[in-house]
């Protein structure tokens, strides 16, 4: 009996310590501090943690309406919301526009570890990326990867 009362009280402090700590990230569209992404020519900024690194993160990820991104996958599950515009989406190891599902403003999916997929925007889009770092661009093509191309 004493042993779980003693849990609870771990517990419920935990989750205050939790709540509490989340609750100090605050975040407006003006403090976002946007950079060129060199995987995909897309813009990025990070809300909170760090992709490179153990642990949760969020990004926002902005496109322009002629970017897009080859084929590639990542090591760990990233949740998508599109904020604004219109996401194109597909998946598959090659890039074929007639694939693409479109992904208006208010969408959700998840993009599963280890999945080839594409992207690209219809106008400017501005989606979120949910996921637990580290997380990198493992391209299908290496020829796609700008750590490969010549300067």
């Amino acid at each position: 009996m004493k042993t779980a009362a003693l849990l609870s009280i771990v517990i419920a402090g935990l989750a205050t310590i939790s709540l509490a700590r989340a609750q100090a990230i605050s975040v407006t569209p003006d403090q976002l501090k946007w950079t060129r992404n060199p995987a995909t020519g897309s813009e990025i900024a990070v809300v909170m943690g760090d992709p490179r690194k153990p642990g949760p993160f969020i990004l926002r990820v902005r496109y322009q309406p002629t970017m897009k991104a080859m084929p590639h996958s990542h090591p760990a599950d990233v949740q998508v919301t599109v904020i604004s515009g219109t996401l194109l989406y597909g998946e598959g190891e090659k890039f074929d526009q007639k694939k693409m599902k479109q992904y208006p403003a208010g969408s959700f999916f998840v993009i599963g570890a280890n999945v080839p997929h594409y992207e690209a925007a219809k106008g400017v889009m501005v989606f979120q990326a949910n996921g637990t770092g580290p997380q990198v661009f493992n391209f299908v093509n290496p020829k796609d990867d700008p750590k490969n191309k010549k300067k």
